[in-house]
């Protein structure tokens, strides 16, 4: 049986038009939750403008994910909370993850108030959830939270190599572990890798090996095998890699230009 896939989306007006793009791209969504602050529920004499027509339309949309969901045989539930504090999202959110200990956790962050999605994006980096937003239209964008700092990337040369070496063929597409030795061969820079003690020279299967397994833990790059075999590897970037190596670029040309 696979993993229960949980979205939490923060409430708003449009979050009915949100989340049939979040079904779409997001792989196996199994059960949706709505985050949602109590007092949309209640319609207060002393509401502002604004809030006296919004409140409806927030609790429509709620409603109208709901029916989208039965169909999908996706589960819906809806979150209330006493206030968007970081506290009481943080009570709530864990109060359901709790049933779900070996879910995948995803969270659209596009609708409701600033103090609500802040809370909630503090909550998905607690939870390790991949983040998402929907700016405008069919488009869907993940927030990238990198795992490391960039200066770890810089400390060693052939980190940000390997980068340049993966980047060289199109977002998604595969090299084999022949290839990409080969190519690090041709530019490897003598330098020290965690636990060496000293400075390597020539760049090993060893070391090449270590180079990769440091960027697949930083997740910029991925493994797998190769088609038809059980023990040939290859490589590709992640979108955190592509991201990476686009601001590392970018660096080198401010440099340049500075330098100019």
């Amino acid at each position: 049986m696979s993993r229960p896939h949980l979205l939490f989306m923060s409430a708003g007006e449009r979050i009915n038009q949100t989340f049939p793009i979040c079904v779409k791209r997001l792989e196996g969504i199994t059960h949706t939750f709505i985050v949602v602050e109590e007092g949309v529920y209640r319609d207060l004499p002393d509401d502002p403008e604004h809030l006296r027509s919004v409140k409806p339309q927030i609790r429509q949309a709620i409603d109208n994910v709901r029916a989208i969901c039965e169909p999908m045989a996706i589960s819906f539930a809806v979150i209330r909370t006493p206030d968007t504090t970081i506290h009481s999202i943080r009570d709530a959110i864990l109060t359901t993850s709790r049933y779900y200990p070996e879910a995948r956790y995803s969270f659209n962050l596009s609708g409701g108030t600033k103090m609500l999605s802040l809370s909630l994006f503090i909550m998905a980096l607690w939870l390790d959830a991949q983040i998402y937003l929907t700016p405008s239209g069919d488009r869907i964008e993940q927030v990238l939270i990198p795992r490391m700092h960039l200066d770890d990337v810089r400390r060693n040369p052939n980190y940000v190599t390997a980068l340049s070496i993966l980047s060289r063929w199109d977002m998604g597409s595969w090299t084999t572990r022949q290839e990409f030795g080969r190519e690090m061969e041709k530019q490897y820079r003598p330098s020290r890798l965690a636990d060496d003690p000293g400075v390597t020279r020539s760049p090993n299967r060893g070391t090449v090996t270590k180079i990769l397994q440091q960027l697949i833990e930083w997740s910029l790059i991925e493994e797998s095998f190769c088609h038809n075999s059980r023990k040939a590897k290859q490589y590709r970037l992640t979108q955190h890699g592509e991201f990476a190596w686009k601001v590392l670029q970018a660096e080198d040309r401010d440099i340049v230009r500075e330098e100019g």
